[in-house]
């Protein structure tokens, strides 16, 4: 029977697979904190007795318009030039890039179609509007 001896082990450690685990943990605890920021942000969302929930909205990036226009991309406040910006970028690295809008039931339409002509500046036309069911 041999013994094991120092001089039969691989001094080299193969740093690939750690690498691409931890890209991949990156990118699934960034696309949960883009859904949970999400509801951090209050809204009164608009009643709507024809709705239909989707089964499943699929990896959307969240953009929320409170009462007063303000707009939020994911948690944080963001303008609307630097929301066109910042989803160019995204489409860039996801070309199926789709957006849930969230707007307040109190929320002039004008700052939603804004919204609106961002997300289509940016090249993104799949988009989900959030309502609650009547």
């Amino acid at each position: 029977m041999a013994l094991w001896t120092p001089d039969e082990v691989d001094p080299e450690f193969e740093l690939t697979p750690m690498i691409d685990v931890v890209f991949l943990l990156i990118a699934f605890f960034m696309t949960l904190i883009s859904f949970i920021s999400a509801d951090l942000i209050k809204l009164e969302l608009p009643e709507a007795k024809q709705a239909t929930i989707p089964e499943e909205p699929g990896e959307r990036q969240y953009i929320s318009i409170d009462a007063s226009g303000q707009i939020y991309f994911g948690a944080v406040e963001i303008s609307e030039e630097a929301l066109t910006t910042r989803l160019s970028a995204i489409k860039e690295d996801q070309p199926t890039l789709k957006v849930f809008l969230r707007a307040d039931s109190q929320t002039p339409h004008r700052y939603v179609n804004r919204v609106m002509e961002a997300t289509a500046k940016a090249g993104i036309f799949d988009l989900i509007f959030a309502s609650e069911k009547d």
